[in-house]
């Protein structure tokens, strides 16, 4: 993590928000109120997910995928994250292998026009702490595309039928 990386999260966090703001204040202005509580619980949700994802423990993974998050709106990626706390707090190696991993999904929806789910779940395994990435890719093309960066990690990666591949990290030196 770098500074010019956390501006540019914060940035983008900000302006997700005043976005958010921007459709209640319209929605006010054209006499809708009726659609105001859920501009409000939709906004809320969004920010809700955002927290679990920063304290879910595991700092490194935190981090890259509170980037996945705000990269993957302009470029078609719905990303919903459904995480376990992490029982060790330190420990997992470096994240870099999940930055990878991010940019290779990013790099296959970018300016394809449709929008892409992609669902994550993360969860204590013995030993480590794994992730789930469900949704509509070729994942052996995906982690081809990653390389030896699982391997330089101390991770791995398990496929999960055609559409789901699992990340699970390994503490380790870091």
């Amino acid at each position: 993590m770098d500074l010019e990386e956390a501006l540019r999260l914060l940035r983008g966090q900000y302006h997700d928000f005043l976005n958010h703001l921007q459709i209640v204040s319209g929605l006010v202005d054209l006499g809708r109120t009726d659609k105001i509580k859920d501009a409000v619980r939709r906004a809320a949700g969004e920010f809700e997910t955002r927290g679990r994802v920063a304290k879910m423990g595991l700092t490194e993974v935190s981090w890259a995928l509170l980037l996945l998050q705000m990269d993957a709106v302009p470029a078609g990626l719905k990303v919903s994250c459904e995480l376990e706390k992490a029982l060790v707090e330190s420990g997992v190696p470096n994240a870099a292998v999940l930055r990878k991993l991010h940019a290779a999904m990013i790099s296959r929806v970018s300016g394809t026009g449709r929008e892409w789910p992609l669902k994550i779940t993360g969860r204590n395994v013995p030993g480590g702490y794994a992730l789930t990435y469900a949704g509509p890719w070729d994942w052996r093309e995906i982690i081809e595309t990653v390389g030896d960066a699982a391997a330089d990690s101390g991770s791995s990666f398990e496929l999960g039928g055609e559409n789901a591949v699992t990340v699970v990290l390994q503490p380790g030196e870091r």
